[in-house]
């Protein structure tokens, strides 16, 4: 999902429902971004949640055939290219827990 396409979302969910939590929180070893918001819905508390991250364009092993050596894997990143990871939640009160929801749910 394109940044444009979120921000519309996140417009649409704020107008219509409120938001009760919204958060971003960057994972820089990892080169991951995930935004959260949490909402209470027309199926009760809501939470969808965004990831980001560079496309993997090559995987490197590195490694050597002497005991007790560790192997090692660099990831070689896309500058410009990105993965976008779109997951929606519902609060299920009996377990106290976030349960996945498929998306094709929420578009009927």
């Amino acid at each position: 999902m394109h940044q444009s396409k979120w921000e519309n979302l996140l417009d649409q969910i704020e107008r219509q429902f409120g938001f009760v939590e919204h958060e971003t929180e960057r994972f820089d070893e990892r080169r991951l971004t995930v935004e959260t918001v949490v909402f209470d819905g027309a199926g009760g508390r809501m939470k969808l949640e965004r990831s980001v991250r560079p496309v993997v364009l090559d995987k490197k092993s590195h490694f050597a055939k002497r005991v007790g050596s560790a192997a090692t894997v660099e990831y070689v990143y896309s500058d410009t290219e990105s993965v976008d990871t779109v997951r929606l939640f519902q609060w299920d009160r009996l377990a106290r827990d976030w349960r996945e929801l498929e998306l094709s749910a929420l578009v009927k």
